[in-house]
């Protein structure tokens, strides 16, 4: 099969309308990654060993299911309970809960990270315990959490080429649907590949940069 340029001009449209998707899917999961790691661990932290022994099993459950089965239990297995959801829905459910568990480790490492004089700092100030919180502590643990975040954002906007298996029209998902009605396959999967690595590079860009202004730092 010979590489067919005007066939990619001819699929590239549609192949950008999947980048919007994918990219879509991306900034939702990603919010409820970032925001529900957040909150569990904060729930940890403040409710101490009970709120451990609650959150620790859900947590495992989270990253101990392949993301591909709870895709499918999710879009397959819950009609027959009686719920039916959209399949973008439940994509970006299971993918933003999934990471949410891994998120919410990377807060814990930064929290724990925080000296503890911080803390009695804190009291001495007096400051409430909500404006400890907000003020001072999550500020400073997402600070020192950012880079392993990102490395976790990058790999979930990876992850997102799975929701092809419940339908969401992503990226590799059109890609497929062009491969069989064309009979070809090597423009749309090699233009996707090159459009998931264009994209990919914004997370490269961040990485770098954070690292570059952590050895700045550290030499300074």
């Amino acid at each position: 099969m010979n590489w067919d340029w005007s066939f990619v001009r001819q699929i590239l449209p549609e192949l950008l309308i999947g980048v919007a998707e994918t990219v879509l899917v991306t900034l939702v999961c990603a919010a409820i990654a970032l925001v529900g790691g957040l909150i569990i661990s904060v729930i940890t932290q403040v409710t101490g060993r009970p709120g451990r022994w609650i959150m620790r099993p859900l947590i495992e459950l989270a990253r101990g299911i392949p993301i591909l089965v709870l895709l499918y239990f999710g879009f397959y297995a819950l009609p027959g309970l009686g719920m039916t959801l959209p399949a973008f829905f439940v994509g970006a459910l299971v993918l933003g809960v999934v990471y949410a568990a891994y998120c919410s480790e990377v807060y814990r490492a930064g929290l724990e990270a925080i000296p503890p004089g911080i803390r009695d700092a804190c009291r001495a100030l007096g400051l409430p315990m909500p404006v400890m919180w907000l003020r001072v502590l999550i500020p400073l643990a997402i600070r020192r959490s950012i880079p392993a975040l990102v490395n976790y954002l990058m790999i979930l906007y990876k992850q997102s080429a799975l929701l092809f298996a419940i339908g969401v029209p992503i990226l590799l998902a059109r890609a497929q649907v062009i491969g069989y009605e064309s009979f070809r396959y090597l423009e749309p999967y090699t233009v996707a590949a090159v459009l998931y690595l264009l994209l990919n590079l914004p997370f490269v860009y961040l990485l770098r940069r954070f690292e570059v202004n952590r050895a700045v730092h550290a030499t300074a």
